[in-house]
This record gives structure tokens, sequence and C-alpha cells, in this order.
């Protein structure tokens, strides 16, 4: 390699290296206020100091990282605004990543420090340190739920409009969000599809809050929430059940056991919508594969979860009781697969044996039998 190349490879290395900084920058500036107060009006730095109670100084350098990654702008007398990429951090923006930032900045920020230890042993950073699997700590939290479930559904909001305008609806009465959340991408299928009911299905962290977020959307009428556990029986009898980002929560003994519960809550005309990030079978390098490569190590080091292939999750369904997945729709980086039941297998009748063919005379038997019908 010469020093030109050898430059450029360690630039782009240092680049990687450092690129935490940039998380830590756009979570500071929503928790700060700096987003709140630069929505309202542009402000110079000793006016946004003064609204934020930030030291200006300090102030300064963050929006100058801030202006450098196209989340804020400044013109040309020092005041400063939001880009139209950091506008998608105000509360009020369609498809907000307000609470995304919040939760990758925050709760989740430490758990990247045990990527090691979860890649030595195969178990979640809350694992090694004695914690429950899965989101059972968001029981005892309530203010990291509800940061939690805020930050699902501004991520699945621009996903669950694709969904509910691009997938068939038609003869769909009854759909449940098994482990739904707030109940994003249902409000959003209910929204375009009026003759649609549904039901969301999650624990108590979740469904604490769920039913005020669907009567704020105006769909209460329409929508039922139900407490439970996805490894325990679900709502039977609908159409339709959605699985967005749950199964690869688990791993594959959970995810299973999830569909399993699916499988047995179905009518045999019902199918289950699996909304996750595919794993390619070689990684490419572009952006849709980094982010579900991030994503799949996101769930070792915080669940102990995995990302899955389409031939796995070919496996898994085969093993539930399902048919084939086939791709019915994408959405951003997501892959839309449908699951129908398989058909039960038919028992196969009896063989039914032929008669004996009649016994062989031999010649003796032969003359004796002529002598007896001659005696007659």
């Amino acid at each position: 390699m010469n020093a030109a190349a050898d430059a450029r490879c360690a630039t782009r290395l240092l680049d990687l290296i450092g690129g935490n900084w940039t998380t830590q920058a756009i979570g500071a500036a929503v928790t700060l206020g700096v987003v709140d107060e630069l929505a309202r009006a542009h402000c110079t730095t000793e006016q946004l100091a003064q609204r934020t109670g930030c030291a200006p100084r300090a102030l300064q350098r963050l929006l100058n990282g801030l202006a450098a990654i196209d989340i804020v702008t400044r013109d040309a007398v020092g005041r400063h605004a939001l880009s139209a990429t950091g506008a998608l951090l105000r509360e009020d923006a369609a498809g907000s990543v307000r609470w995304w930032a919040q939760w990758c900045s925050g709760p989740q920020w430490s758990l990247w420090g045990n990527l090691a230890q979860s890649v030595r042993t195969g178990r979640s950073a809350r694992t090694l340190a004695g914690g429950r699997p899965g989101y059972a700590h968001l029981q005892a939290d309530v203010g990291a739920a509800r940061l939690f479930h805020r930050a699902m559904a501004g991520l699945t909001r621009r996903i669950g409009r694709r969904i509910a305008r691009d997938l068939d609806w038609r003869g769909v009465r009854q759909v449940v969000d098994i482990g739904g959340g707030y109940g994003e991408l249902l409000a959003e299928i209910l929204a375009a599809q009026r003759s649609v009911r549904g039901i969301v299905f999650d624990l108590p962290h979740a469904t604490r809050d769920a039913a005020a977020y669907l009567a704020e959307r105006g769909l209460a009428a329409r929508c039922s929430v139900v407490s439970g556990s996805f490894f325990e029986p679900l709502p039977a009898g609908a159409d339709v059940y959605l699985l967005k980002s749950i199964l690869h929560n688990w791993d594959d003994a959970d995810a299973l056991r999830i569909l399993r519960q699916c499988r047995s809550a179905m009518p045999a005309a019902a199918r289950v919508l699996v909304v996750e990030r595919v794993l390619p079978a070689q990684a490419a390098g572009g952006r849709r594969e980094r982010a579900v490569l991030r994503s799949d190590l996101n769930m070792l080091v915080s669940l102990g979860g995995r990302e899955r292939t389409r031939r796995e999750f070919a496996e898994l369904a085969l093993q539930a009781g399902f048919t084939r997945p086939r791709r019915v729709g994408t959405a951003l980086d997501y892959d839309v697969l449908e699951m129908r039941p398989a058909p039960a297998r038919r028992a196969q009748p009896a063989a039914v044996k032929a008669p004996a063919p009649p016994a062989r005379l031999g010649r003796g038997t032969r003359a004796r039998s002529r002598d007896r019908r001659s005696a007659r």
C-alpha cells in the first residue's frame, strides 16, 4: 500500500472510530431544548443560551458540531435554525425521530460498551449484569418505558404508512398487533382502511399508555388494547396478525414459541405479517445493509436476539406450522414477509389388501376333486 492509500484508510478508520460523537451531539440537542427553541424561532447563540440555560461558549461548540452534520444552519447575521434534517427531531414532525435520538444517547448508550463481552459469551449486556431477558426492565421504569415506546412509534410511522398503503387489505376485518407497543403500526392501517378493526396486544408497560395514544389518533372506537405476553395464548380469530420488530428481539427457540402462539390463534385463512430487517446472504456494504448489520449487533448486545436471513425466516416458519414466507412488500429498511398456515396433512388411507389368489392345486389334488364331483 502506498502512502496516499494508507492515509485514506487511516482517515476513514478514524472517522468510523469517532462516530459516537454524532449520537451524543444529536441527543444533547434534544435533551437541552435546543431543538425546541430553534423550532419556535431562529436564534443567536446568546439568545439560545439564555432560553436553554446553557453556557454560551459551550453551546456554540455544540452548534458548530451540529452544523457540521447538517442538523442546524447559520445565516449571515449569526442566527441558528433547524435544517430540513434537524426538523425531524421536532416533537410535531411527521415520523419524528426525536425519542429515538434520546433512547440511543441515553438508556441504550451504556450497553454498547459491553459488545466485546457479548460477542465472547453470546449473551446480552443485561443478562450478563444479572437482568431478565427482553424488555422486562421497562416494567419497573415508567420513564424509560414511555421513552422507548414513543421512540418505536416514531420509527414505525413511516413504515406503517407504506404498509397500510401498499399491501392488500381486501377482506380483512380484524388485525391484531402483537407486541405492538402504543399501536402505531396498527393505527396507520386503521387510518387508511376504514372498515378494519384492531387489537393492540402487549405487556402492561406498553398498554398502560396505548389506549390514550390511540384515542389521540381518533381510533378508540375501532381499536381495543389487551395486556398479555406473546408467549401465552393470543387473541384468537383475527384475519391478520402483525409482528413488527418482534422476532429479532429473541433467539430461535423463543421466536419459534411466538410464531407457534400465532399459529394456534389463527383461523385457516388468516395470515401473519412479519415486518423485519432481513440479513443479506452476503453483505455488500451498502447503506441499507449497514443498517441491518448495526441492528444485528444491537440485538446481540441489548437483548440477545438477532436479525435473520430469508432462509432462516423460512426455517422458523416451517417449524411453526406455516408455509414458506412470501415477501409481499418493503418499507424503508424493512421487508414484509407473509406467512400462512400450512394445510394440515391428510392421513393416508390404509392400503386395501387384494384378495389372495386361489391356491394352486397339485395334480393329485385335482384328480381327487374330479372324483368327488363324479361321486355326486
